[in-house]
């Protein structure tokens, strides 16, 4: 057996430690035998992101959090998190490959379908997710961003989602899925790394593949540490100073 990889998945959170399991384990059910996977818990930040305000602050814990999984020995790091938030940045401060979720599911999409549908979780991520696609340049090949209404995790109450509200979840992701044939959608990607369930029940309702982003995003990792590839310091250049490190010293 050769020696494992080690893939950080950072959410853009500091999730309560239930759910931060939660997501441990439903890596874990995707992940090769050759790969560790360890879910990070943001040192502070918002407890939601459902704004770009939320976005912004999120990203500074995400960068610090980044740069000390890259000292931890990390070999590369998923964005947890469809609205992409703070991938740019995180790309230029580490030298060990940087995936966002969003970014993965729907290039993926465009593999295997010419337009692509998003189920964003409500009108706030909708509105988020079709501002990233906007700057990946891919607004043409959106048939349509349908909200869900529910969400699977509420740390308001401390909890995720009850057994007993799966169902009606279903039936609202179900619907959303309808609603985006009918808009032309060829393909769906789901627009959280939250949903993970039944999407095998949900592919063969609507006739079409369903792609959960963050699972791409963890296979796409794999790939590509395999292949020793990394991003281009072109696109994205280290930064002449080590800002997070300075700000961890002044907090010491």
């Amino acid at each position: 057996m050769g020696i494992k990889k080690r893939i950080v998945i950072l959410p853009p959170i500091p999730v309560l430690e239930f759910e931060r399991d939660r997501r441990q384990r439903q890596y874990e059910r995707f992940c090769s035998s050759e790969t560790d996977v360890d879910v990070r818990i943001l040192k502070g930040g918002p407890e939601l992101t459902d704004r770009e305000y939320e976005l912004f602050w999120s990203t500074g814990f995400m960068i610090l959090e980044a740069e000390q999984a890259q000292k931890d020995g990390a070999d590369g790091i998923l964005i947890d998190c469809t609205a992409d938030p703070g991938l740019e940045q995180i790309a230029e401060t580490v030298d060990i490959p940087v995936i966002g979720a969003l970014s993965a599911g729907v290039h993926l999409a465009l593999q295997i379908s010419r337009k692509f549908s998003i189920l964003s979780l409500d009108a706030d991520w909708k509105r988020m997710i079709e501002s990233r696609l906007q700057c990946y340049g891919l607004l043409n090949h959106l048939a349509s961003i349908e909200v869900i209404g529910k969400h699977v995790y509420q740390p308001s109450l401390g909890r995720s989602m009850r057994n007993d509200e799966q169902q009606s979840f279903f039936q609202s992701l179900r619907a959303a899925g309808e609603r985006a044939l009918i808009a032309g959608a060829e393909s769906i990607v789901l627009g959280s790394t939250t949903i993970i369930d039944d999407i095998e029940e949900l592919e063969d309702i609507l006739g079409i593949p369903v792609i959960p982003p963050g699972i791409v995003g963890l296979k796409t990792l794999e790939f590509i540490i395999g292949m020793g590839i990394k991003q281009s310091r072109v696109a994205y250049p280290k930064p002449a100073i080590n800002f997070g490190a300075e700000i961890v010293k002044r907090l010491l």
